[in-house]
């Protein structure tokens, strides 16, 4: 069996901690599943070891630098949001994140031998430790904010439920939305400061190697106007306490725009590439 399949072998272990985790949901027991909290953590930290394992074996680093064909690229971020959710299910436990996000890292290993660079020539090239920091930078600023999002997304159903006073199963399960905004807030500081540093770093690197800011770059732009919504939504949070829907809101169009600029360009021009 070619190893990139072995990525929808990681997906399916990712499944089945998305189904012990909402099969306790809808049979509205939170304490059954406090108690598989063991049985999640062992066999999450299996499908993350096989992610990484599976990237290695991809070569995504060699003496001349680092080496990301798309797959590689998605693989590694997905590792990234997978071991940070790990490691929040060490110290905090389950409170309701996996519920979508378990779901939600589970979909690119599924499709990882569909994508259209998985078998085909490298898709970034780093010649230096200044480009490949960089890289390393940006895509966990990514992983920080894909957490953001996804409590961003649990912000808006929980106080539309609350709203209308539609209490379910699933809204019983989450935190509450005083937890839920101050693990989002906190990850949006962190992701925007290293975006901050990830922008900065691309750019010193690209006047270190070619003498000027390719600041048209679709990356590069989408970037900019990611770090400026959350720069936006800091400041105003600061000094006017912003907060509820339209924080969440401008969480989810900042995450866009770095999606965006990190995968979804490229992959729309490489399925419209011959």
């Amino acid at each position: 069996m070619p190893s990139i399949y072995l990525f929808p072998v990681a997906g399916l272990l990712t499944l089945i901690c998305a189904y012990l985790v909402w099969s306790d949901v809808w049979k509205n027991s939170v304490a059954d599943t406090a108690s598989k909290k063991p049985i999640i953590e062992i066999i999450l930290l299996i499908s993350i070891t096989l992610t990484l394992w599976e990237s290695l074996k991809l070569e995504p680093v060699t003496n001349q630098g680092i080496h990301f064909s798309f797959i590689t690229a998605v693989a590694i971020a997905t590792f990234l949001v997978q071991g940070m959710y790990l490691i929040g299910l060490w110290l905090h436990g389950i409170r309701g994140l996996g519920l979508f996000l378990l779901p939600a890292t589970a979909v690119p290993l599924f499709l990882a031998p569909l994508l259209p660079e998985s078998y085909s020539e490298r898709w970034i090239h780093t010649s230096s430790i200044l480009e490949s920091g960089h890289l390393m930078i940006s895509l966990l600023a990514y992983a920080i904010l894909t957490l953001a999002a996804i409590h961003a997304i649990m912000h808006l159903q929980l106080d539309h439920a609350l709203k209308k006073k539609k209490i379910s199963p699933l809204m019983k399960a989450m935190p509450s939305l005083f937890e839920i905004e101050t693990h989002l807030f906190a990850q949006v500081r962190w992701g925007t400061a290293l975006l901050a540093i990830g922008i900065l770093t691309g750019l010193t690197w690209q006047w270190v190697e070619f003498q000027h800011f390719a600041l048209f770059n679709h990356k590069v732009l989408l970037a900019l106007f990611s770090f400026g919504v959350l720069i936006l939504l800091l400041s105003k949070r600061k000094k006017s306490g912003w907060h509820g829907r339209r924080s969440s809101h401008m969480v989810l169009a900042s995450y866009t725009l770095l999606l965006l600029a990190y995968f979804g360009v490229k992959l729309i021009s490489s399925w419209l590439t011959p």
